[in-house]
């Protein structure tokens, strides 16, 4: 004879969007079973908001993909499908109960074997991501002890660590991720098997990696979350030249320097800006990583050119977790240009308003903030630039393209070329600092130059 499931009713429903009651309501008037389950319960039990709904059902695939037409097959052989729904939320995970077969990749599952919740909760990664919630009655399934866990702020793989992170590598980083954004201490063992298993990282792939990383970093403790990631060995597998920052043959206290004033860069970019950017944090985590390339080209004797470095290893970094080619360049950018902005005061005025006018001018304000509030607290080159935007901003100069374009060179004779693109960028100096306002004075300047 089957155990009973244990379950327990909580003293308030959980707040559930109707797009989602809307499924669940569908698969009950078909006779089936429907429970949230995940993230989402952990989240709605800690009054977290999210966007991201699963529902778990006694339903199969095909049966599922009957009641909802529209929906999206692609996990279909794994009993997983996705329906789409309005309002902002992303498409809701509707899967069968299933146990996982053999996992041969360290990351994938060979098949599925479709099962009862019990089962369902033996294969996920943490217990507090195995709650089922059962929105008709009220009342929690919890088989693995995630509630108990959740009460005490802990982070715990269910069963035996090391064959949950063996199973899916992927779930290392979920771990520092779910401990560090939610405030919760991770259980010894599981810290444990994490570090013992760090090298299986290598398995997953850079963008699922990257996309880790990114949440970690857009997270409410990325200091935190990088400080554990080399606590448990994971940095050094994905992000070397970042862990290089505080594992590299310098003086003990240029180590300690460059490792914590990452961390603080970071830590002080998420006070600063509560809606950074992607590309604004990714260069707040690299904006030192120049230094341990610059310091052994010198022979150990200084960091000259490495801004210049950095940009480059930042650029190469970001190739390798394939970001978008834009935000390939965007990173690169921040990381080499932000310390420009300690120059601005002795500045022409050109170079400066090339500067204001860039569209990543707003990321490098911030990088270069954050970053003088770590080194010596000195905002006067940020506020000065700042004003300086906001001027733009209000009262943007004459758009340069109507000014003197190169047809009009070419009606007067020139040809292009060195020569030419020299007068157009004299022009364009002009124009930037108001010495020039109309066609009319860029044409009677240039034929001074001729």
């Amino acid at each position: 004879m089957e155990k009973p499931l244990k379950w327990t009713r909580i003293d308030r429903p959980l707040v559930i969007p109707v797009q989602v009651r809307d499924i669940l309501a569908r698969l009950d008037g078909a006779g089936f079973v429907g429970f949230l389950v995940g993230g989402c319960v952990r989240d709605a039990l800690l009054e977290r908001t999210t966007h991201d709904y699963d529902v778990a059902t006694n339903a199969n695939p095909d049966e599922i993909e009957r009641l909802f037409p529209d929906s999206i097959t692609v996990g279909k052989q794994f009993g997983v499908l996705k329906i789409p729904v309005e309002g902002g939320l992303d498409p809701v995970e509707v899967a069968t109960f299933r146990e996982d077969l053999e996992y041969k990749d360290n990351r994938h599952p060979v098949g599925v074997r479709f099962s009862g919740p019990e089962e369902d909760a033996r294969r996920r990664d943490f217990t507090i991501n195995a709650l089922f919630y059962d929105p008709k009655t009220q009342r929690i399934l919890d088989t693995v002890g995630g509630l108990e866990d959740l009460r005490a702020r802990v982070v715990r793989a269910i069963g035996d660590p090391q064959a949950r992170f063996k199973e899916d590598a992927l779930r290392l980083l979920r771990g520092v991720r779910f401990s560090t954004t939610l405030d919760f201490a991770m259980e010894p063992a599981t810290f444990a098997a994490i570090k013992a298993q760090s090298r299986l990282i290598s398995k997953v792939s850079h963008e699922r990696i990257r996309d880790e990383l990114t949440r970690m970093l857009l997270g409410p403790r990325p200091s935190t979350a990088f400080g554990l990631l080399s606590e448990c060995d994971l940095l050094a597998w994905i992000l070397p030249e970042v862990e290089a920052l505080k594992r590299t043959e310098q003086p003990t206290y240029v180590q300690r320097n460059l490792w914590l004033h990452t961390l603080k860069v970071l830590e002080t970019c998420i006070q600063q800006n509560p809606n950074r950017t992607f590309v604004l944090v990714w260069a707040a985590l690299l904006q030192e990583v120049g230094k341990p390339v610059a310091w052994k080209k010198s022979g150990e004797k200084s960091f000259a050119g490495h801004d210049r470095e950095a940009a480059s290893t930042a650029e190469k970094i970001a190739q390798r977790l394939k970001f978008s080619v834009e935000s390939q360049q965007a990173v690169s950018h921040l990381v080499r240009d932000h310390l420009k902005l300690r120059e601005v005061f002795n500045m022409r005025e050109a170079t400066l308003q090339r500067l204001i006018r860039d569209p990543l001018f707003p990321e490098l304000l911030a990088l270069h903030r954050a970053a003088a509030t770590v080194t010596d607290g000195n905002h006067a080159c940020w506020e000065f630039a700042r004003s300086r935007h906001q001027e733009y901003l209000t009262a943007p100069p004459t758009d340069l393209s109507k000014i003197l374009t190169g047809e009009d060179l070419i009606a007067l004779g020139l040809k292009p070329g060195p020569r030419f693109s020299e007068i157009l960028r004299l022009v364009e100096d002009r124009v930037l600092e108001r010495r020039i306002e109309t066609k009319e004075q860029a044409l009677e300047y240039v034929l001074t130059l001729l």
